[in-house]
């Protein structure tokens, strides 16, 4: 059963594009997962950040943006930066 979550994680990290990664790493490193931030910072509209989001929910099978990133960091796709 193990091995089965673990080919789960792997396929699931590799249906997140490279932005998707870019937008979970900002929300740790800035502390929020705010839309209109999160744009600002991006360079992206907002319209851009909820969609990006509404695949992270689907592909992470999360219900809110927290739950999100906390599963990508239990996966080990994404990591809090060390200061």
């Amino acid at each position: 059963m193990n091995a089965n979550l673990g080919d789960m994680s792997r396929n699931q990290s590799r249906r997140l594009a490279p932005a998707s990664y870019r937008l979970l790493e900002t929300c740790l490193e800035i502390k929020t997962t705010n839309t209109k931030i999160l744009a600002g910072c991006l360079h992206r509209s907002p319209a851009t950040i909820r969609t990006q989001f509404q695949r992270i929910l689907a592909l992470m099978d999360a219900h809110c943006r927290y739950e999100a990133l906390r599963i990508t960091e239990e996966r080990g796709l994404i990591r809090r930066k060390r200061r």
